[in-house]
């Protein structure tokens, strides 16, 4: 699947994206919210995975004229935010420190449907 990669965080970038390529995806990184927005609304993806709170994410979830899925990870840790997230139409939210198997689970899940 081709995966649209966003968080602030090289390491994580880094890290989420070997586990995916080892998986077999084609994974594009962005760097900010804004800056998945734009790569997504351009080019063609099967899912794309964020991290939440960047500057701009909010139109990548609540886009309803978006192509692929959004899957969230977060250091956000309440139950208001998960909810106000899959609300505003993410179909997954996974809380950091994250388990890489529960990602890559959550998003072979998804391709499935």
């Amino acid at each position: 699947a081709r995966i649209l990669l966003a968080d602030d965080s090289p390491t994580v970038r880094h890290l989420v994206r070997w586990h995916l390529q080892a998986e077999g995806h084609d994974v594009v990184e962005a760097t900010d919210g804004t800056s998945a927005y734009e790569i997504g609304k351009d080019q063609d993806f099967d899912r794309a995975t964020l991290a939440h709170l960047m500057s701009g994410l909010a139109p990548c979830v609540e886009d309803e004229g978006r192509e692929f899925p959004v899957l969230l990870l977060s250091a956000v840790d309440d139950d208001e935010t998960v909810v106000r997230s899959l609300e505003l139409g993410a179909f997954g939210y996974i809380r950091k420190p994250f388990s890489v198997p529960e990602l890559l689970a959550r998003i072979a899940v998804q391709l499935k449907s």
